[in-house]
C-alpha cells in the first residue's frame, strides 16, 4: 500500500506543518508556505496519489479495505521506498528509515475522511516547556523523576472525534414538597404540601464531543477539553504532515444512545431550575429530535513516561491539548515530601495553639 510525502515546491524536500508559524516549512531550504501557497497543490497531489492508489487496487471497494483492530498494515515510503509497518488506525506517521513525514493512502477515503481538522497551535518546544512548567507547580512530585530528555520524546498526534449538534425534546416529571412549620403554646405543627409537576422544553446542545477511537483512555481524552472548535478548518491531509494521526474505528451511530443518556442528565437540572419547592423527586426523559455529527481530527501532545523507580515499572500517561496547553495525567507522589510537609503544617498549627493558650491564660 502507498503513502504520500508532501514536497517543497522549491527544492523537492519534504515539508511539515509548523504550529508556531501556522505554516508549512522545509527544513532544507528554510522556505515557509501559507495555506494559499501549499494547500491547492497539496490537495491536487493527494487526489492524484489516491487516484493511482485506487487504480492499482483495481476498484474503489478494494481501495477501502476493512482494517481489523490490532491489525498490522504495510506501506511503502514515497521518498525512500522502505516498508512502513503501522497499526490499522494509523493515518500519518514518519518513515523509520529516512524520517520523512508520510500520510498513508487508503485509510481516509470516502466515509473515513474527516470533515474538519484543528491544526496544532503549540509546537513541540513550547509543549515540552509547558509540561515542565506544569510539573514544577506540583509540590509532591519526586525530585528528578522527570527529565528534560525523556519529556522531549513527547509526540504530536491528531485523534479522531465526533462533534455533535442536538435538538432534544426533554421533560421532567415528579413531585415537589413545600413544608411549613407552626409553633403554638403546646405543639409544633409541621405541614407538608405535595404537588405534582411536569416541565417540558426543547433544548439545543452544541459541540457534544466523543472520541472516535476505541483504544483512547476516556478520562485522559476528556481531561484536556475543551478545544477551540471555532478555529477548525476544512480537512486537508497536508495538516497531518509532521505529526502522527489516527483514523476512527467507531461509527457515529454507535454513540447515539450514550449521547442521549448524557444530554438527558444535563436536561434534568436545567428543567429543575427555579422550581418553587423545598425539595422534589422526579425523572427526566429526553428524545433527540434532530442530530448532526461532524468527524474531526483534534491535536494532542502525548507522553508515555516509564517509571523506572517503581518495582512494577508502571508507565505514566500524559496528554496535552495541542491548542490550549491543558495537561491531564496521573502524577507520582513522593511520600517523604508529603510526610515532611504534614509534619511542618502540624508543627506550625501546634505552635499557634500554644501561643493562643499562653495569651488566653
Amino acid at each position: 500500500m502507498a503513502s504520500v510525502t508532501y514536497k517543497c515546491p522549491n527544492c523537492g524536500a519534504y515539508v511539515a506543518f509548523r504550529p508556531d508559524k501556522q505554516k508549512w516549512s522545509c527544513d532544507f531550504c528554510s522556505a515557509d508556505f501559507t495555506e494559499q501557497d501549499l494547500l491547492p497543490k497539496a490537495e491536487a497531489y493527494a487526489e492524484e496519489a489516491e487516484r493511482k492508489f485506487v487504480q492499482a487496487a483495481g476498484s474503489q471497494e478494494a481501495a477501502e479495505p476493512e482494517f481489523a483492530a490490532g491489525e498490522q498494515v504495510a506501506y511503502h515510503c514515497a521518498s525512500c521506498g522502505s516498508e512502513i509497518i503501522t497499526d490499522a488506525t494509523t493515518v500519518a506517521t514518519h518513515c523509520y528509515y529516512c524520517h520523512n513525514p508520510v500520510v498513508l493512502q487508503g485509510k481516509l477515503t470516502a466515509d473515513m475522511k474527516p470533515d474538519q481538522v484543528l491544526p496544532f497551535t503549540i509546537g513541540k518546544g513550547a509543549a515540552v516547556q509547558q509540561f515542565m512548567d506544569w510539573i514544577r507547580k506540583k509540590r509532591f512530585v519526586p525530585k528528578g523523576f522527570f527529565s528534560q530528555e525523556e519529556v522531549n520524546s513527547m509526540t504530536g498526534v491528531y485523534y479522531p472525534h465526533f462533534i455533535t449538534e442536538c435538538e432534544m425534546d426533554a421533560a421532567l416529571e415528579g413531585e415537589g414538597k413545600k413544608i411549613t412549620t407552626t409553633t403554638t403554646a403546646r405543639y409544633i405543627v409541621t405541614k407538608t404540601d405535595h404537588y405534582s409537576f411536569r416541565r417540558r422544553a426543547d433544548i439545543h446542545f452544541s459541540n457534544v464531543m466523543r472520541s472516535a477511537l476505541k483504544s483512547v483512555d476516556r478520562k485522559l481524552s476528556d481531561g484536556i477539553h475543551p478545544f477551540p472548535l471555532d478555529e477548525v478548518k476544512p480537512f486537508s491531509s497536508a495538516y497531518l504532515s509532521g505529526f502522527l494521526a489516527e483514523r476512527r474505528d467507531i461509527d457515529a451511530t454507535e454513540l447515539k444512545e450514550d449521547i442521549r443518556g448524557e444530554l438527558t442528565g444535563y436536561a434534568k437540572p436545567m428543567l429543575a431550575e427555579g422550581l418553587p419547592y423545598q425539595s422534589y423527586t422526579g425523572n427526566a426523559t429526553g428524545c433527540v429530535t434532530r442530530q448532526s455529527t461532524r468527524y474531526a481530527l483534534l491535536p494532542a501532545w502525548v507522553l508515555t513516561y516509564q517509571n523506572r523507580k517503581s518495582k512494577d515499572n508502571q508507565p505514566y500517561y500524559y496528554v496535552m491539548n495541542g491548542s490550549t496547553g491543558k495537561v491531564c495525567g496521573k502524577l507520582p507522589i513522593d511520600s517523604g515530601k508529603l510526610y515532611r510537609y504534614g509534619l511542618l503544617v502540624a508543627g506550625a498549627l501546634f505552635a499557634v495553639l500554644c501561643a493562643l493558650a499562653y495569651w488566653l491564660l
